[in-house]
């Protein structure tokens, strides 16, 4: 059963005017990082935009790190109007190769059904008790304005917008969230008064 923690931070999220001040301290970060490096030759997946203070950042802490930035994967298929284009494709990669992967938001910008291949294929790629970290809006946030999550060192995060991506949001209750991203099974879930909520699931 998930642990539930609400933290009251200022700066909303999905803005495109917002400040570029730090937004929140990542519980969920922290508690992903710190469980990762326990593992030896620890390799971890990150579906955001490309962003260099994160790269950096695991560059110091993980032994190796993939990105594959999901978010213009997703918004040229839209672009495109190809219908079942198989965009989770990107995907495919061999069987238990993560420690851990970093999903960011964009189950908020999958139907329930792709929101549920990604998941699928996120446990088939995960080691066992590999970790996945998610971030979902609330209902209070409907911005089709995309955000990457640059952190630093603190696991501070600060939401800088990718003016070139524009996707639609699907916004869900948490127990709806949990339900499309099985069979991750939740560890904690944090929920900040910025619109904003975040997830630490695992593969048991």
């Amino acid at each position: 059963m998930a642990v539930l923690t609400r933290i009251n931070k200022p700066q909303p999220y999905g803005k495109p005017d917002q400040a570029p001040d730090r937004a929140f301290n990542s519980r969920a970060l922290a508690l992903f990082v710190n469980q990762i490096k326990k593992r030896a030759g620890a390799r971890i997946l990150d579906l955001g935009p490309v962003c260099n203070e994160n790269i950096n950042l695991f560059g110091r802490l993980i032994k190796t790190l993939d990105v594959n930035d999901m978010f213009s994967h997703l918004a040229r298929v839209n672009k495109m109007k190809k219908k079942g284009d198989p965009w989770w494709r990107e995907l495919d990669y061999p069987a238990e190769l993560f420690d851990g992967i970093l999903l960011w938001d964009l189950p908020d910008r999958l139907t329930d059904d792709d929101a549920g291949e990604a998941s699928q294929r996120c446990h088939r790629i995960l080691k066992p008790g590999g970790l996945v970290m998610v971030c979902a809006a609330t209902d209070t946030q409907k911005s089709t304005a995309v955000n990457a999550f640059a952190m630093d060192r603190e696991f501070g995060v600060t939401f800088r917008l990718q003016p070139y991506l524009s996707l639609p949001p699907t916004i869900r209750k948490t127990r709806d969230l949990l339900e499309v991203l099985e069979p991750l099974q939740p560890v904690q879930t944090f929920i900040f008064r910025n619109g904003l909520r975040e997830l630490l699931l695992k593969k048991t």
